[in-house]
């Protein structure tokens, strides 16, 4: 939905049609010089506080309740006859309606000074809302707050010619337009646009809007192409078959795969029995003291029991043995792997108690850690 609210005085009504002539007559009723246009410009557009003050300071000896009264019947007679709208408002607002656009009237005045100009101007029917303070401390900035919330619009549009004006729209989050054809231009510096006739207003929410829609257009290709970036965070999972070797921290994961041929050490030592243990003991010595004290408690008693006969299979074995000893040669290879264990072996569970009285990354949390 969406809504525009106007402010009365010197944004739709032609205050000086009914408001100047309406205080001449009243100061010649009571017999007091009538203001000049300058003095009751001041007074437009302002809460009835104002103007009960100024009543009040004239002493004429009358309550302030009953000068007021007689002063707002007096002021209906020159709405009736008299009053007008802004030139080219009434078809501004129908133009508006037929937009889709929901009317409203937000004003400091009473509530039948706003009844009674819309209906003597034929537009009533095209207002949805008319909003005048409840209350005396009711400001305009409350009551358009108010209205947002009750019709939560899409769109919202303030305009207005005074101060107070801006300062609710911006209080409610409205589109701020100025009317420098009011009675206070000097006064809309805070406005969002300005114009000079009424007959603008079309033009300036269509180009305000036709803005919007151009930022948004243009900001969404930049989303768009930030995609792609994302989609080729994956590209290195892919290239698994060329990532460099694991670092040191990874190495405990790969060491047990690495270490499984190491059990094909003693097939090894097993299968060096009959051969002299000159050889034997020098190679496993480097791996673990295990072989040399098995070869010579096995080879003693062969050599006792066994003839001679028996040294041509120990001829034979060498030939045999002879491919085993590359991998026997191996342990030079093996040796890192059964170091790099050793090297590793801290479990990586053990850093955590250290870390355990490091201060919380939550800023909210201004208390140390505590073990449980």
């Amino acid at each position: 939905m969406n809504l525009i609210m106007f402010d009365m005085d010197g944004t739709l009504f032609r205050t000086e049609t009914s408001f100047f002539p309406s205080v001449r007559e009243f100061a010649s009723r009571h017999a007091f010089p009538a203001p000049d246009d300058e003095f009751l410009r001041s007074f437009i557009g302002k809460s009835g506080s104002e103007w009960r003050a100024w009543l009040e300071q004239l002493q004429l000896g009358q309550s302030i309740q009953e000068l007021a009264s007689e002063f707002d019947l007096l002021e209906q007679e020159y709405v009736k006859t008299q009053g007008e709208l802004y030139p080219g408002a009434t078809d501004v607002l129908r133009a508006l309606a037929l937009d889709g656009w929901k009317l409203g009237v937000c004003s400091n005045a009473s509530g039948w000074y706003p009844e009674m100009i819309l209906t003597r101007a034929g537009v009533r029917d095209l207002f949805t809302l008319v909003r005048v303070p409840s209350r005396p401390d009711q400001t305009k900035a409350m009551m358009l707050c108010e209205v947002w919330n009750e019709l939560r619009p899409e769109r919202c549009v303030m305009v207005g010619d005074r101060a107070d004006d801006m300062q609710a729209a911006y209080a409610g989050g409205y589109f701020a337009i100025g009317a420098v054809y009011g009675w206070a231009p000097e006064e809309l510096e805070l406005a969002d646009v300005r114009i000079h006739d009424i007959a603008e207003i079309p033009t300036a929410l269509a180009r305000h809007w036709s803005q919007d829609s151009e930022t948004e257009s243009t900001s969404t290709p930049v989303t768009v192409a930030s995609a792609p970036v994302v989609s080729e965070a994956p590209a290195p999972v892919v290239s698994e078959a060329h990532a460099p070797q694991p670092s040191v921290a990874q190495a405990p994961a790969t060491a047990p795969k690495v270490q499984e041929p190491l059990p094909a050490e003693p097939m090894v030592s097993v299968l060096l029995p009959e051969e002299a243990p000159s050889k034997t003991i020098e190679t496993p010595s480097e791996k673990s003291p295990e072989p040399t004290v098995e070869t010579p408690a096995i080879a003693q008693p062969v050599e006792s029991v066994m003839p001679e006969e028996t040294v041509e299979p120990a001829v034979e074995m060498p030939a045999v043995v002879a491919p085993v000893e590359p991998a026997v040669t191996p342990p030079a290879h093996a040796t890192p792997l059964r170091s790099t264990p050793e090297a590793l072996t801290p479990k990586p569970a053990e850093p955590e108690p250290a870390a355990a009285n490091r201060r919380s990354w939550n800023p909210f949390r201004r208390h140390e850690d505590k073990p449980r």
